[in-house]
């Protein structure tokens, strides 16, 4: 037996014999070492479309040819037959560029919109500040009111009963006052922040559609869009809300101006797509 460390010899009849003993602490050892994980191959558009024939999954593999490793997308025909082919990743990212640089616009509007906002959200300082000193206002008032009304019960100069309606009257409102002004609390916050980050987002558009960082191009695609699809070799998703109103207003204005070209300000088209936006469920309701 082993005491601190050191073996001793056991008076008892041993359970297992000393080999039995060995061989079965040897596995144990075996078992407690770390397991080697498999490498994961790197496939970033997984997870990202289904088929639009069959509506399986799009599965990833390698593939060799024309001297060297490529990186193919395909149907996973879990559901049984299905006529697509499959798609080399390179030529799966540019579709997907393409369809970004669609709601992509140039830095010089990127910059006048950012500029706008920043307009609209001084004159948002402005009119909270006025809101919340009217309310403060009436408040003041209202509680005036109440100690009149109290001091000339207790003087004795109104019964009692018009005292009580008087002072639920004035409770009721003063209740009205401080919800509003909690409410504007929580729903008046800076709505052009979320107005803000969705233009850096359409900046953000103008990079990917000129980058090859595909997990970022994934995450994108996946942020501003909706059923992925894969059908016939070609890649295709629905735009969400405002992002719809943004390809389509682009698509209308036509081919893009160049982007060095000055401008001193918003054309019809960001206008639009800026007021569509201002206008949106981002803005707090009065």
């Amino acid at each position: 037996m082993k005491h601190h460390g050191e073996w001793y010899p056991g008076n008892f009849v041993p359970i297992l014999s000393a080999t039995l003993f060995e061989s079965v602490q040897e596995v144990l050892r075996r078992k407690s070492r770390p397991r080697k994980s498999k490498k994961r191959h790197d496939f970033p558009f997984t997870g990202l479309l289904t088929c639009g024939e069959c509506g399986c999954a799009i599965s990833a593999q390698f593939a060799r040819g024309h001297g060297g490793i490529y990186r193919y997308y395909r149907c996973t025909k879990r559901k049984g037959k299905c006529s697509q082919s499959y798609v080399q990743e390179t030529a799966l990212a540019a579709q997907l560029k393409t369809r970004i640089q669609s709601v992509a616009m140039r830095d010089l509007w990127i910059k006048e919109m950012l500029r706008q906002v920043d307009e609209w959200e001084k004159e948002g300082v402005h009119k909270s500040r006025s809101f919340v000193q009217n309310l403060d206002s009436k408040l003041r008032e209202t509680q005036e009111k109440l100690d009149k009304l109290v001091s000339a019960y207790i003087d004795g100069d109104i019964p009692k009963d018009i005292y009580l309606a008087k002072k639920d009257e004035l409770m009721r409102r003063k209740a009205s006052i401080t919800g509003q002004k909690e409410d504007f609390g929580r729903t008046g916050k800076n709505w052009n922040e979320p107005l803000r980050s969705w233009i850096l987002d359409i900046q953000k558009a103008e990079k990917l559609s000129q980058s090859d960082n595909f997990p970022e191009i994934k995450g994108f695609v996946q942020k501003i869009g909706t059923n992925h699809q894969l059908l016939d070799k070609s890649a295709f998703f629905s735009f969400r809300p405002p992002w719809d109103f943004a390809a389509l207003r682009l698509a209308q204005s036509g081919p893009a101006e160049p982007r060095s070209g000055e401008a001193t300000s918003l054309s019809e088209s960001e206008r639009l797509i800026l007021s569509a936006q201002q206008d949106s469920n981002l803005q707090p309701t009065a």
